[in-house]
């Protein structure tokens, strides 16, 4: 793709807002986060004082902001069994497995937390916990460039 079609694509479309382009960045973590653990949802929520990067509105999200945040990873269970009981409820889905990693401003305090959420016990490896560190990484590196004030790319001849 020419890079002048490039910066006619919505992603570099200067006219839509910060929040908008924030909302299209965690639906697209979110997605990839769902796809590469295999778990029913990925979910970022967000606590944002200000409405920019809110969180949405689905019963998937209401549950990740129910749950205690830790410093770090938390994993629940910590060890598959098929006879794991179900830690809540989400529509018609029972939730046996989540997983938890805070996310971090760029001064460190925690603003918000990706989740995974499953309706079997799964294993939970050490790549696994790699790849979600990396997720969150990404969703952080959106979140302080979207804080920074606004910029527009030049205009192309």
């Amino acid at each position: 793709m020419a890079l002048s079609a490039q910066l006619a694509s919505p992603a570099f479309d200067g006219s839509r807002s910060r929040q908008e382009d924030l909302s299209h960045a965690v639906a697209r973590i979110e997605r990839l986060g769902k796809h590469l653990f295999g778990v029913s949802a990925c979910i970022v929520y967000l606590h944002a004082a200000d409405d920019s990067g809110s969180s949405f509105d689905t019963s998937a999200h209401a549950f990740c902001a129910q749950l205690d945040l830790t410093d770090d990873l938390q994993v629940v269970p910590e060890k598959s069994s098929p006879f794991q009981a179900a830690l809540g409820k989400i529509d018609n889905l029972d939730v046996r497995f989540y997983a938890l990693q805070p996310v971090r401003n760029r001064d460190g305090q925690i603003v918000g937390r990706i989740g995974l959420i499953h309706e079997r016990p799964r294993m939970f490896t050490e790549g696994d916990k790699i790849c979600l560190h990396d997720l969150v990484a990404v969703l952080e590196r959106e979140l302080h460039a979207h804080a920074n004030a606004s910029f527009t790319l030049p205009a192309t001849k």
